[in-house]
């Protein structure tokens, strides 16, 4: 019994200090904590209201929110797309921006492709990759989330296109924004 609680304790401080040293969460992303913090409570809410109106019929909708700009993407039928933007709205983002994919025609398997994206934007000198979310749908490749500049962004898109299997990449990162400029050119894509 002893040696288990060692060992939950050793992968727990193991988690612990890859937090500390640049892993996947807060340490290096670019907003401010309770920026942070907003952002994901308007995501969590959005995401809720949309599986509480049925949003489950084999599509999906990822939903993301940096500075109170909320993202929609998925593969969604054309009959339920205002439906969604309707129900994000209601939140009082700041924007809505929809990335709809066509129905998949390709056999690329996402997962792999995403896996793949994953390790090499890891992988990319110069590059933070843990503040880049990524979505891929038949080898067309979707970049989410704040950079800390311009060059760090065409870095991650660059990275994203030389990945073999992907088809399109679009980028939706946005760079940091100070609290006048919310409202306006949050959104350099």
């Amino acid at each position: 019994m002893q040696r288990l609680a060692l060992t939950v304790l050793l992968f727990l401080l193991a988690g612990l200090g890859g937090c500390a040293y640049g892993g996947y969460g807060l340490y290096d992303d670019q907003r401010l904590v309770d920026t942070i913090s907003d952002d994901k409570g308007l995501s969590t809410k959005i995401k809720t209201a949309l599986m509480d109106e049925s949003f489950t019929g084999g599509w999906s909708v990822a939903v993301y929110s940096f500075y109170r700009h909320v993202f929609l993407v998925g593969e969604v039928p054309p009959d339920m797309q205002a439906k969604a933007l309707t129900i994000a709205r209601r939140y009082n983002p700041l924007s809505v921006t929809p990335h709809w994919f066509s129905p998949a025609t390709s056999d690329t398997n996402n997962m792999m492709l995403a896996t793949v994206l994953r390790k090499d934007l890891i992988g990319t000198k110069g590059l933070s990759s843990s503040r880049i979310d990524t979505e891929v749908n038949a080898g067309r490749v979707v970049l989410l989330g704040v950079v800390k500049d311009d060059a760090e962004k065409q870095l991650a898109i660059q990275a994203a296109r030389c990945v073999a299997g992907v088809s399109s990449v679009t980028s939706y990162l946005m760079l940091p924004q100070k609290a006048g400029q919310l409202g306006a050119g949050a959104l350099q894509g």
